[in-house]
């Protein structure tokens, strides 16, 4: 069948139809998650300008520049390398979306499992924790770190991967993330967490990277 012939255009209907659907459903049964969402996009519509320079495409927003790959997902692949020099054994990567950290465990949200309930894995059972922008996501991202200080061994190794407070478009209430970004981690935050909860900080850069993010590398010492 050709696009544009009746079985096509029903088709398209149809599933216009279900994507409406569950949006209004999702509305209903989360409203304190999409409604500010949906006034968050109103709020910010037109702030975000797509330019092109000398080849190169950038967001415009608040006078600064972003490189388009920043919308394309898979922040992990910026700091891939720095991983597996600290990631290796049996571990896990929590929040790990379509890009899971080669050789790890991906932990998505459900109902067996998520960033507060890793009953997969016995306390003291895992070489390294890994997780890419996902505590940002969290509004009780203190609960979920002991939990995933407590799955590791003595010695097992917390990667964390987080986006930089300079990236403006991510920043809690900004126009790509809305709501769904719940705080602006900082190493000046995590870091006096993670050494009064067993932790040792091996490095960290305070500094955004060409992902603009930032990552925090800790061991379990106690």
């Amino acid at each position: 069948m050709t696009p544009g012939t009746p079985g096509n255009t029903l088709e398209a209907s149809m599933e216009m139809r279900r994507v409406i659907a569950g949006k209004m459903g999702n509305a209903i049964r989360y409203p304190e998650r999409i409604l500010p969402q949906l006034f968050l996009k109103i709020k910010h519509c037109g702030k975000v300008k797509r330019i092109s320079t000398n080849g190169k495409v950038f967001y415009e927003y608040e006078g600064e520049r972003y490189p388009e790959y920043l919308a394309t997902g898979n922040a992990s692949r910026f700091i891939l390398e720095k991983a597996k020099q600290y990631c290796r054994g049996r571990g896990i990567d929590v929040g790990a979306g379509k890009w899971p950290l080669p050789g790890a465990t991906p932990i998505q949200e459900g109902k067996r499992q998520d960033a507060f309930k890793l009953d997969a894995s016995p306390d003291g059972s895992l070489d390294f924790v890994f997780s890419s922008h996902c505590l940002e996501h969290l509004d009780d991202w203190q609960r979920a770190l002991r939990v995933w200080i407590r799955k590791l061994k003595t010695h097992g190794i917390l990667f964390l991967y987080l986006p930089h407070e300079s990236m403006r478009l991510w920043n809690p209430g900004g126009p790509w993330v809305g709501v769904m970004h719940r705080w602006t981690p900082t190493c000046e935050v995590i870091n006096p967490f993670l050494v009064t909860h067993g932790m040792s900080v091996l490095e960290h850069n305070p500094d955004r990277d060409a992902y603009w993010s930032f990552h925090i590398v800790a061991r379990k010492i106690t």
